[in-house]
């Protein structure tokens, strides 16, 4: 297959065309006003970037640094004595912004990029309808563009991947898929379906495709070495958080209290929400490997059945760690109508934002949003600053 089929493929009549060209547009224009916002449900963005902006001081020692090692800058009153654990690439963006200055609005803006672009590289591959639903999704408008969580960055590259392995692209296969673990962990996932397009897929040349994948999967992962020389577990970093009891998709069978204690301040209707919309993919996907050749069909759906069921049964789970879906998913893209129906409940996807409306509650403290809001356009990440004086003064 050419390497731009998948571009060109789905052709548009020019009502259709002009009903997407408004519909992300809208949609695009909502995203913008919200990168324009401080977040209000999570600090983790001016974390990364104060954080990180030390990176270049010395980057050898930087996955051994602690938030309370700068008491005096605003970043580091959130989550003191947790040092960074993400990996190397999403340490080099933020760090990038954190240290020119750049205000909150730009990190957003590039992160609603990747959303942008990942839509449209699966409205190309497999249906407009999939990619308008996975640019408008609320989970991701919300959790992107207004809070600035990166998993839209991750998603991107997974994306790539699988594109890439779609159309016989192996190098850059290997690259695309090392780039997103060394942007979060969980992008591991689809690694049983790139396993599956080299092994069990025809090829004309399967030594060549092992040899092109695992080329630009070393490759990619080169420029990363001496960080795992620095940090020998870096990659096991994330684990210590779950040492921490939160998950709102948890599995609540019949309302146990061992259930029920993973829900804080999750309130009853979003908890039978989130159980409908998280459960009903993974019967979906059950109900799609039965109907065919099972070693075709299974490794398929595994990157998305591994993940919810990972998801709803981890301690510690964040409402914005389901932006990685749409990836994972585009695993299906032979099969569009299950991929468009997965797709959909994607976008019934329920985070902090719509619980809201329900009662639930779990905001940042007003005078630290007041902050976030000064700081929408450039900031000084690493400036000395008295916590006491900044919430005296924000009073």
């Amino acid at each position: 297959m050419n390497s731009m089929a998948f571009l060109v493929r789905r052709r548009l009549s020019g009502s259709a065309r002009v009903f997407f060209i408004l519909a992300f547009s809208v949609t695009m224009l909502i995203r913008l006003s919200y990168c324009a916002q401080a977040p209000v449900d999570s600090s983790d963005l001016y974390r990364h970037l104060g954080f990180t902006s030390h990176f270049w001081e010395n980057p050898s020692a930087f996955y051994w640094l602690r938030p309370w090692q700068f008491p005096h800058e605003f970043w580091s009153q959130f989550w003191t004595e947790v040092g960074y654990m993400y990996p190397p690439l999403a340490l080099l963006f933020f760090s990038a912004f954190g240290g020119l200055g750049a205000g909150l609005f730009w990190v957003k803006l590039a992160l609603t990029l990747f959303d942008l672009g990942s839509s449209f590289l699966i409205a190309r591959a497999t249906s407009w309808w999939a990619g308008l639903l996975v640019f408008s999704a609320p989970v991701t408008v919300w959790y992107t563009s207004h809070e600035g969580q990166y998993e839209s960055m991750v998603t991107f590259f997974v994306i790539l991947a699988v594109l890439s392995a779609r159309n016989g692209k192996w190098f850059w296969a290997g690259a695309s898929f090392m780039l997103a673990l060394q942007t979060k962990q969980l992008a591991l996932l689809i690694a049983p379906y790139l396993l599956y397009e080299i092994f069990l897929r025809r090829h004309l040349q399967p030594r060549k495709a092992v040899m092109g994948f695992l080329g630009g999967f070393l490759g990619a992962f080169f420029p990363f070495i001496p960080f795992y020389v620095w940090r020998h577990d870096l990659w096991l970093l994330p684990l210590q958080n779950q040492d921490n009891l939160f998950n709102p998709f948890y599995w609540p069978f019949f309302w146990k209290k061992a259930a029920l204690d993973h829900f804080q301040d999750v309130s009853r209707l979003r908890m039978v929400w989130n159980e409908v919309v998280t459960t009903a993919p993974l019967i979906i996907l059950g109900l799609f490997v039965v109907r065919g050749f099972f070693l075709r069909r299974f490794p398929q759906a595994l990157p998305s059945m591994a993940f919810w069921l990972m998801i709803k049964s981890m301690a510690w789970v964040m409402n914005w760690y389901v932006i990685l879906i749409p990836g994972l998913t585009l695993a299906l893209w032979r099969h569009r109508r299950w991929f468009l129906v997965l797709m959909i409940f994607y976008w019934l996807q329920c985070g902090q934002q719509v619980g809201s409306w329900v009662g639930d509650d779990d905001r940042e403290e007003n005078d630290t949003v007041t902050h976030f809001q000064e700081y929408i356009w450039h900031c000084d990440y690493r400036a000395v600053e008295s916590i006491d004086w900044i919430k005296q003064t924000s009073n």
